[in-house]
C-alpha cells in the first residue's frame, strides 16, 4: 500500500507536480526535457493504485521506465500488441487524473546562444530547463487564478539532479526577493516506488522525442493524446523568458561571488 510522504509540503498543497526528465546526453536527440504531470492530492492515492493494478495485470515489475523497451531493456520482448495495450493503459490514466501536464524542451544550440558561460557552469542545461519548466507551471497557475505553492517531486535516480537542485535552489532565492512563482519544495523520491514518477518518464520520454522530431513507433503512438490536449504545455517558454532569467541568475551569481 501507498503512502503519503511525511514532508508538509505534500500533505498540505492541494497540487503537486511529479516530473522526470529525458534525453540531452543524446546526440541523436539533442534536446534536455523535463516532463510531469500535476495531480490533486485528493486524487494521489487513487490514481497509484490503478497505475499498480495496471502493471501488475500486464505482469510488469516496476518502474516502468520507456528506456526498456529498447533491444536490452527489461521490456525488450513484450510484443506490440501487449506493448501498445499497456501503453494505451497508461495514458489513459495520465488523461483521467491529471489537472494538466507540462513538458518543456531547451536544445543545447539554445542553451549556448541565450546564456552566459558563468550560469552554463553553474545550472547545467537541465537545471536551465528545470527553471524554464518551473516558470511554465506557475504561467498556467497565474492563468487558473491559482495562487498557493506547488511542491515538484523528482525522481532520486536523476542523472541531473544536482543541477536541478541549484536551480531549485536559486528560483527560490528569487521568489524570497520578491518574484513569485509558486514554487514549493522539491523533493527526490524513488520512481520504484510511485507510479506518478512513472507517468512522468513517459510524459517526458514522448516530449523528447516531439522535441526531435522523431517518430513516435506504433505500439506507442497513443502517447500522442496527451500533448494535443488543452491541459498539456509544450514548449511553453517564450524567447524574452530566457533573456530574463539569465540576468537574474547573472545578478545571483555575482552576489554569492562577492561574499565568497
Amino acid at each position: 500500500m501507498h503512502h503519503e510522504s511525511d514532508h508538509p509540503d505534500l500533505e498540505t498543497a492541494a497540487l503537486r507536480m511529479y516530473a522526470d526528465e529525458s534525453g540531452g546526453d543524446d546526440p541523436g536527440t539533442p534536446h534536455a526535457v523535463v516532463g510531469g504531470m500535476l495531480i490533486s492530492r485528493k486524487r494521489f492515492l487513487e490514481f497509484e493504485d490503478q497505475w499498480d493494478e495496471l502493471l501488475r495485470g500486464h505482469g510488469v515489475e516496476p518502474p516502468l521506465h520507456m528506456k526498456e523497451f529498447g533491444k536490452d531493456g527489461r521490456f525488450a520482448n513484450l510484443s506490440a500488441c501487449c506493448r501498445k495495450q499497456l501503453i494505451d493503459e497508461a495514458v489513459s490514466l495520465i488523461t483521467i487524473y491529471r489537472v494538466g501536464s507540462i513538458s518543456i524542451s531547451l536544445s543545447n544550440s539554445d542553451f549556448k546562444k541565450n546564456f552566459p558561460a558563468k550560469v552554463r557552469k553553474k545550472f547545467g542545461v537541465y537545471g536551465m530547463c528545470f527553471s524554464l519548466f518551473v516558470m511554465a507551471t506557475h504561467g498556467a497557475a497565474k492563468s487558473n487564478h491559482y495562487t498557493e505553492r506547488i511542491p515538484y517531486i523528482l525522481d532520486d535516480g536523476n542523472p541531473h539532479k544536482h543541477h536541478v537542485l541549484v536551480a531549485h535552489s536559486n528560483i527560490m532565492k528569487l521568489q524570497r526577493a520578491g518574484e513569485e512563482f509558486n514554487v514549493g519544495s522539491l523533493t527526490l523520491d524513488d520512481d520504484a516506488v510511485w507510479g506518478m514518477l512513472q507517468a512522468a518518464d513517459l510524459i517526458s520520454w514522448g516530449a523528447r522525442r516531439r522535441a526531435s522530431a522523431l517518430p513516435i513507433a506504433k505500439p506507442f503512438e497513443s502517447i500522442n493524446k496527451i500533448f494535443r490536449a488543452k491541459c498539456h504545455i509544450e514548449d511553453g517558454w517564450r524567447p524574452e523568458w530566457l533573456k530574463q532569467l539569465g540576468t537574474h541568475l547573472v545578478k545571483l551569481i555575482d552576489e554569492e561571488e562577492k561574499k565568497s
